[in-house]
């Protein structure tokens, strides 16, 4: 499976914004990932207009024939999109960090979804930090985390995103805002991948690996 990470940079212009993301998804892989908010950013001086344009954006992106993954603030939410010919999953984040609880509402916790026979789970930024969803990703196929990590907490995004891998014995992919601290990556069970910091990085993912990563080192993780 052929993964692209994308180090996006959000500017002021939402529109500009949306079709950078979908000319990037013009030449896109099996599934591409974009950071946390990278259509409008947490733009809180125009929260009416970042919600309003949320509806805009999803419904532009839904007429793509791609697979790929970002979070889009829609009715005082922040939800986790993921797109497959159409948008087939939405959830809020649940653990809102700083000013967030301000100006959204709380949404849903983490949860793991199906998706061509797979698992899939996804954490929102400051979600990562939370271990009672590592406990529950235990035996998900891949887990995706779109992030705006501040960029004097990034070592602590790097290292959490490690210990995820390994202790969920998953395939784990990233993308922290280039607004804060351009990076991506992807590890797989034996904490194997790749880093990055450039714009756009594609990856191969080999999800059997970590089956068999799994009765290698048995702890319990079918």
């Amino acid at each position: 499976m052929k993964i692209k990470l994308i180090n996006f940079k959000t500017t002021k212009n939402y529109q500009k914004n949306l079709e950078e993301v979908i000319n990037i998804l013009k030449n896109s892989s099996d599934f591409t990932l974009f950071p946390e908010v990278c259509l409008t950013g947490f733009d809180y001086e125009n929260f009416d207009e970042v919600n309003k344009f949320g509806g805009i954006a999803i419904k532009e992106l839904s007429k793509i024939n791609k697979t790929f993954a970002l979070t889009i603030i829609l009715e005082n939410k922040n939800y986790f999109c993921f797109f497959d010919n159409g948008l087939i999953k939405k959830r809020a984040k649940y653990n809102l960090f700083g000013y967030e609880n301000r100006y959204f509402e709380i949404g849903e916790k983490p949860d793991i979804f199906e998706w061509k026979g797979l698992k899939i789970a996804n954490l929102i930024c400051f979600e990562l930090r939370f271990i009672e969803y590592w406990e529950k990703f235990k035996g998900a196929d891949l887990i995706i985390v779109p992030a705006m990590w501040g960029k004097e907490r990034i070592n602590h995004f790097k290292t959490l995103l490690k210990a995820l891998s390994l202790s969920t014995q998953s395939q784990v992919i990233a993308v922290n805002s280039a607004n804060e601290s351009g990076y991506s990556c992807s590890f797989d069970a034996w904490q194997e991948g790749i880093e990055s910091n450039i714009f756009e990085v594609e990856t191969k993912i080999d999800l059997e690996k970590n089956k068999k990563i799994r009765k290698k080192l048995n702890i319990g993780i079918k």
